[in-house]
């Protein structure tokens, strides 16, 4: 049975009518060639080259294919910039492993967008088989060490800083375990006490209304301390891309990081200011928050917030007080260094005043935050801080985790799995910001949201043309195939109308009405 497609096209019938068109390739180039009449409709999957367009227009897509592997013996094979190109093609379709890259290293639109040659495709072709094996693509991974992946991210970073895409000041910072199921084998992974082996990944996010952007990261064992991993990152940071005080004005941290002496870091060494949440109830300062609590004339303001209850936006309400400052004495180093915060305290309830539970009935209507900030009277600003962070927790690390699937390592090498993280890092940043240039075009936008739905089988930008004839039939075409159909068609046209003894003027004139 003929597979069928349904064009959007108004059929000859009238408005409240439809039309069946059968798929048959050859008839459909037969009847083209001949000077039959046809038309043609640009499908979703075209409409993805316009994110290839924007990192090629504003210099994304150099920064991401000039990274040169150290370990790379020789240039004569096929060139570090192709391979790099494919690597990103691969996580822009959203194809898990370079093992499944089959049907795009067959896609020649795609290929001779990317920098290889049209001789090497066809001849490739013709011989039915990919311009790369599989197995290249993860060597090539496999021979980046950690300083080519940072140099490489670093060109990224300075292309989103020279158009002044990071705005705004305000990060935040989060822990991802990357567990992989017998991951004995794996390079650098890690095991810790329940037997699981893997790794730990750390990021650093600058944070905008919906554009999270990621400027930092750092990959660890699944047994190093958070803590320990954001200090490393921060002080590479303040070496590669400047004195964070003059860049990163507010630090967003879970209650994961607790620690006076991080603390002091952070406001006294950087110059960073922090907002946080206070860790468990055991901790000597819930006493203090306590009594000020408790206080007679205790001010509290109220308003109203949304929030996602069981995957349904509802309203809350919101009480929120400001205590005066505590000063927090570390214990962990001779010094005994201090610092000076401020508490924020918020309760949460329902409308109709009952309280917020989670799914296992447990009350969590209190939150307390502690911060370097001046909260305000009511510290209804240090709040709203972390609810951003909340969005990075919900949606930033759900993304990278579900759509990205950063949790499958592209090899075994630890070179293979940071360089794999490393390119997501890239195409994630470049999908974020492309839709927040797209704005004016939310058809796009929408596109790429849904982009990596569609598995290894779509041709990413492949502007797939779907050519449909009078006579009922239809075919998917490339824009090149068209073009070679188009151009036998008038060829044809030409002759025949010459042969018929036609004057040139007459021969313009059906050319131009065909």
């Amino acid at each position: 049975m003929a597979d069928l497609l349904f064009p959007a096209l108004g059929p000859p019938g009238g408005a409240g009518s439809f039309r069946i068109w059968e798929k048959d390739r050859p008839r459909v180039e037969q009847e083209i060639v001949g000077g039959r009449p046809f038309q043609v409709f640009d499908t979703e999957r075209g409409r993805f080259d316009a994110l290839f367009d924007f990192m090629l227009r504003c210099g994304l897509w150099a920064a991401a294919t000039g990274m040169r592997p150290s370990q790379l013996k020789k240039d004569n094979g096929i060139r570090y910039p192709l391979l790099n190109g494919v690597e990103c093609l691969r996580e822009m379709a959203g194809i898990d492993t370079p093992a499944n890259c089959g049907p795009l290293l067959q896609d020649p639109y795609l290929l001779e967008r990317i920098g290889f040659t049209a001789e090497k495709i066809h001849h490739c072709l013709a011989e039915d088989r990919a311009v790369i094996d599989p197995e290249s693509l993860l060597n090539h991974l496999g021979r980046f060490t950690e300083k080519d992946l940072e140099a490489g991210f670093l060109e990224h970073l300075g292309v989103i800083r020279h158009r002044r895409w990071l705005r705004g000041g305000v990060y935040a910072v989060d822990g991802h375990d990357i567990l992989i199921p017998y991951g004995k084998g794996y390079e650098g992974a890690r095991r810790i006490s329940d037997g699981s082996y893997g790794y730990k990944l750390l990021v650093l996010l600058n944070i905008q209304p919906d554009c999270e952007l990621i400027v930092g990261y750092v990959l660890g064992g699944l047994q190093e301390s958070e803590i320990t991993l954001l200090r490393r990152l921060l002080a590479r940071l303040h070496h590669t891309l400047g004195p964070l005080r003059e860049w990163l004005k507010i630090l967003l941290l879970d209650r994961g990081y607790w620690g006076t002496d991080l603390f002091c870091e952070l406001h006294q060494d950087y110059g960073i200011d922090f907002v946080s949440r206070v860790r468990d109830e055991k901790l000597d300062i819930h006493g203090h928050i306590q009594r000020q609590l408790g206080e007679m004339d205790r001010s509290w303001t109220e308003l109203e917030e949304q929030r996602q209850f069981a995957g349904r936006q509802e309203t809350q309400k919101v009480r929120v007080t400001a205590l005066r400052p505590i000063t927090l004495i570390s214990d962990e180093t001779p010094a005994h260094r201090q610092i000076a915060v401020h508490i924020v305290v918020a309760y949460q309830s329902h409308l109709d005043g009952s309280p917020i539970l989670d799914k296992n009935g447990k009350d969590i209507s209190r939150t307390d935050y502690i911060t370097s900030l001046a909260p305000g009277r009511y510290g209804v600003k240090v709040r709203s801080f972390y609810r951003g962070r909340w969005g990075i927790e919900n949606q930033g690390f759900r993304s990278l985790s579900q759509t990205w699937e950063i949790d499958r390592p592209a090899g075994h090498s630890y070179a293979a799995v940071l360089a794999r993280l490393v390119f997501v890092f890239m195409i994630y940043n470049a999908r974020h910001l492309f839709e927040k240039q797209s704005r004016h075009h939310p058809d796009y936008a929408e596109q790429l949201r849904q982009m990596r739905s569609y598995g290894p089988a779509i041709r990413l930008a492949g502007a797939t043309i779907i050519a449909v004839t009078a006579s009922g039939f239809c075919c998917a075409l490339s824009s090149r195939q068209l073009l070679e159909l188009q151009k036998q068609r008038l060829l044809n046209m030409l002759q025949r109308s010459l042969a018929a003894g036609k004057s040139p003027e007459e021969v313009m004139r059906e050319l131009a009405n065909s």
